[in-house]
């Protein structure tokens, strides 16, 4: 069989674009393998150490403007590779050269699949761009897409306001790796208390982080001993806002910011830890609370996320009520004990279901459909 060939757009190669990134490049690696992949990034996304991490050679770097400039005839390298194309693989959604990348492939009848990643949702931040973004031009990229990728039934809600059918949108979640790992030291920096809670991720309003520390508070007023780090890149200062919530909550000796940890200290924190909460608001997958059960710890997830759609089969008292406080503390009360099960046949399921081989494979095949006009 010949070979496809798939131009990957990405929205972001490097560390600083956090899950998605991992998602893009892990995707693109295993794509490589069995179809000849064309990836393409704006200069200033892409981190050549990450890239090389996941064995990806020859990212094509791009600025902006040449997108534009191939839509008006000009820059002919950026026409070479699309007329090499069968599919069109777009990722993220507020990038105005997208709209370029769309019109062009409409213009050369190459189909183009778009996988949002969480970012049809308009809201959190710079709601009115966003919306005059969707106004000129956000709809129409994702109205004539040939198929739109959803990361999971939750995450379809995002799509209400696009007026997409149905038969348009296909579910295919995120690949997560589940590897054995050995127990390591901790660097000499870093003072672990005997039992805590971890939050890793961005630092930032829209992982609800305030929320978070308010329903921890509640929990060590009925009696928690546990502490709480929360690790990640700031940003826009939010630590500020962290620690004045900490602060209120007469917790602040108990609440600890942490920088990013990587490789293998960050595994070895996520092991350790009673529990990773994540509470992010309007998660539509979310690699965080799967790659807690890929290492064999708890997850907290609230009801209202992708990621309990997955898991709340395996690991039901490990969901909370969206944006109950009380609900949140009881799951880390429930933590504390030992007292929710289920997290060997979670990772059992997202050792074999959520595997990058598997979740490549429903993304060739939505290729091939997209291709033969069948999708």
């Amino acid at each position: 069989m010949k070979k496809l060939r798939v131009v990957v757009v990405s929205s972001g190669l490097a560390p600083q674009f956090g899950g998605a990134a991992v998602s893009e490049a892990s995707l693109c690696a295993f794509l490589s393998q069995h179809a000849d992949v064309t990836v393409l990034c704006r200069g200033d996304a892409v981190d050549g150490e990450f890239v090389q991490g996941f064995g990806l050679n020859g990212v094509v770097r791009y600025q902006p403007a040449e997108i534009y400039e191939a839509w008006r005839n000009k820059a002919e390298w950026v026409h070479k590779i699309l007329d090499a194309a069968d599919v069109l693989h777009l990722n993220g959604h507020w990038r105005w050269e997208n709209y370029f990348f769309a019109r062009l492939c409409k213009r050369k009848g190459v189909p183009y699949v778009l996988h949002p990643r969480g970012m049809l949702l308009v809201g959190h931040r710079k709601t009115l761009l966003k919306y005059l973004f969707n106004l000129l031009i956000g709809k129409w990229i994702v109205r004539h897409a040939s198929k739109v990728i959803a990361l999971s039934q939750f995450e379809t809600r995002h799509f209400d306001t696009y007026g997409l059918p149905a038969r348009a949108v296909q579910i295919i979640p995120n690949g997560i790796p589940v590897n054995e790992s050995k127990q390591i030291p901790i660097p000499a920096h870093i003072h672990l208390p005997e039992k805590y809670f971890l939050y890793y991720g961005r630092v930032e309003k829209r992982k609800n982080l305030v929320f978070l520390v308010q329903a921890f508070g509640e929990y060590v007023r009925a009696g928690g001993s546990a502490h709480l780090f929360i690790m990640g890149p700031v940003e826009r200062g939010y630590d500020r806002t962290i620690r004045a919530a900490a602060d209120a909550e007469d917790v602040t000796f108990r609440v600890h910011l942490l920088a990013p940890q990587y490789d293998d200290t960050r595994w070895e924190l996520v092991r350790r830890s009673l529990a990773v909460v994540y509470p992010a608001l309007e998660e539509p997958f979310g690699r965080v609370p799967f790659e807690a059960v890929a290492v064999g710890t708890v997850p907290i997830i609230p009801d209202r996320s992708g990621s309990a759609e997955y898991l709340k089969w395996h690991l039901p008292s490990a969901v909370y009520k969206h944006q109950d406080r009380h609900s949140l503390s009881a799951a880390l009360l429930r933590a504390e004990k030992g007292s929710i099960g289920g997290t060997p046949e979670a990772r059992e399921w997202v050792k074999n279901a959520l595997d990058w081989k598997r979740i490549s494979n429903a993304v060739l095949d939505l290729y091939r459909e997209v291709g033969a006009g069948t999708a």
